[in-house]
């Protein structure tokens, strides 16, 4: 790995004086070092010029002429394929056949610099890809050119000063309490062959993925919960979002509907729950476009997405002032941290308990003390004489 690293020492006069040292090895292995650079960017240079003389002993033809796409190709098959979920593999094939190789043609690796990876973030914000696509874009190409580097193919990372965009997190809508009892008897009166599926998701806050990933035996009838350890999406089961499988309780009601649909649902080869007409896992798009917006309009309450769903659990537990800890567990969140962020906006009914019970252990105790004379009595900050 190409190092740049500043150098300090007193002169005769003892005062001090510095230079900047590069340090790195070829492709051979051996260490190459030199110094005396009055800046930093004179030592880095030094580093991209040397590998790139034919007949030096740094020489890498391969730095010289791979491109940026080559290198993220490079990057999904050596890496993300080994490493990483096949969904994050499908994502970053859509990142680089949608955006990067759009842009960046055949630009060569070795120069690409912080100022075009800037132009490339103002190009995508003109054609309004989204801040949260972006990042996801940015952390990709960090991700990429990381690994360049670690492989002594590139002496710089231009990612490493590029920072990512602030991103507004986009306001959810939750059903009330009516809202939902609208929506559940719509469902059962009119598209009854989807209504365990949605009152799957009211009852429990599972994901859309889990729920189509979901499967017979992961439910324990006696102890009344189910074992989410599988996700359906982009058309690869996976592990949930958090990676982390979790157990979840169910109601007494969701038994039964849930008991009623084995004995009538399609049969699945997958031992799938909710499996489609021919046993197999949903397609999302299509359940969205025939069955839930429809079922929506139907119903004649405000449209949501079938992920609101999940929120709306979420804020049910809320207003039966259920424990953010328990909350937490059940939507499978990584800390209690998250759950916080995306629903302490829902949150007030609980604060304002917190704060009366504060309220109601100190104010008796502060009413006592005044009754036995004994408030503390602080100095005038003008006078403290006084």
């Amino acid at each position: 790995m190409s190092k740049v690293r500043r150098r300090t020492w007193k002169n005769k006069d003892g005062k001090k004086s510095f230079c900047w040292d590069a340090d790195f090895k070829d492709t051979s292995g051996e260490r190459i070092r030199k110094g005396g650079f009055k800046t930093k960017a004179e030592a880095e240079d030094y580093i991209d010029k040397i590998r790139l003389v034919p007949g030096s002993a740094t020489y890498n033809k391969k730095a010289k002429n791979l491109t940026l796409v080559d290198a993220c190709n490079n990057y999904i098959k050596c890496h993300a394929e080994v490493y990483c979920k096949k969904s994050t593999c499908a994502d970053y094939k859509g990142y680089l056949a949608n955006h990067i190789k759009p842009f960046f043609k055949n630009n060569k690796l070795s120069d690409i610099t912080k100022t075009t990876i800037e132009n490339f973030i103002r190009s995508k914000s003109d054609d309004n890809v989204s801040g949260a696509t972006l990042n996801h874009l940015l952390v990709f190409l960090k991700a990429v050119f990381q690994k360049m580097f670690n492989d002594d193919i590139i002496s710089r990372n231009p990612m490493t000063k590029i920072k990512k965009l602030t991103v507004v997190s986009k306001k959810f809508e939750v059903l009330d309490s009516k809202e939902v009892d609208i929506l559940i008897n719509t469902a059962h009166k009119h598209f009854p062959e989807y209504y365990p599926l949605i009152f799957t998701a009211l009852a429990t806050g599972m994901r859309q993925g889990e729920l189509f990933a979901l499967q017979w035996k992961k439910i324990d009838w006696f102890n009344r919960t189910i074992l989410i350890d599988s996700n359906y999406t982009k058309y690869h089961l996976t592990s949930p979002k958090s990676n982390k499988s979790r157990v979840i309780d169910m109601t007494e009601g969701l038994v039964q509907v849930l008991q009623e649909w084995k004995a009538n649902c399609p049969t699945s080869d997958k031992d799938l729950v909710f499996p489609n007409a021919a046993g197999n896992y949903h397609n999302p798009a299509n359940l969205n476009r025939r069955v839930f917006q429809p079922l929506i309009e139907k119903a004649g309450i405000k449209k949501i997405r079938f992920h609101d769903l999940r929120h709306t659990y979420t804020s049910l537990l809320i207003a039966e002032n259920k424990q953010p800890s328990y909350i937490q567990s059940q939507l499978g969140h990584s800390t209690i941290n998250m759950t916080m962020d995306t629903y302490g906006h829902i949150l007030p009914t609980v604060r304002e308990q917190c704060v009366n019970a504060l309220d109601s252990i100190l104010k008796p105790v502060g009413t006592k003390l005044a009754q036995n004379g004994k408030i503390l009595k602080f100095p005038n900050p003008r006078n403290p004489h006084q």
